[in-house]
């Protein structure tokens, strides 16, 4: 039995693995994740109407190389450490991944061209 299989898939949530020295092993984690949001402004003015509020990332899941989900037992200063990690390492994930898309995009349209 592969870890695949011993860990259920979160299609609705973020997934990360996550180097956990503390256990000695590398935990799966999965997200829930709020992208930031720019408070309005009023028109003319610039006067802030509402708040901004950060990207958040809140761990719902995190499962051991066997498979077994402990984020109800990890203490909270593990959960706390996940979670800045998380949001240190999706920024990064999304800007290679937008940059693959684009990549494709170049090479599907140089295809089509004729070139290459």
């Amino acid at each position: 039995m592969t870890e695949q299989d011993k860990i259920p898939a979160h299609d609705d949530l973020e997934r990360v693995e996550y180097e956990c020295d503390e256990l000695g092993v590398t935990l799966v984690c999965y997200f829930e994740y709020e992208p930031e949001q720019i408070g309005s402004t009023e028109f003319g003015t610039g006067l802030k109407m509402e708040p901004d509020y950060p990207a958040t990332f809140t761990l719902m899941h995190v499962y051991t190389p066997e498979g077994l989900n402990i984020a109800p037992v990890i203490s909270v200063g593990l959960v706390d450490e996940i979670e800045e990690y998380a949001q240190e390492e999706f920024p990064k994930r999304w800007e290679e991944e937008e940059a693959s898309a684009a990549y494709d995009r170049w090479m599907d349209r140089t295809l089509e061209g004729g070139g290459l």
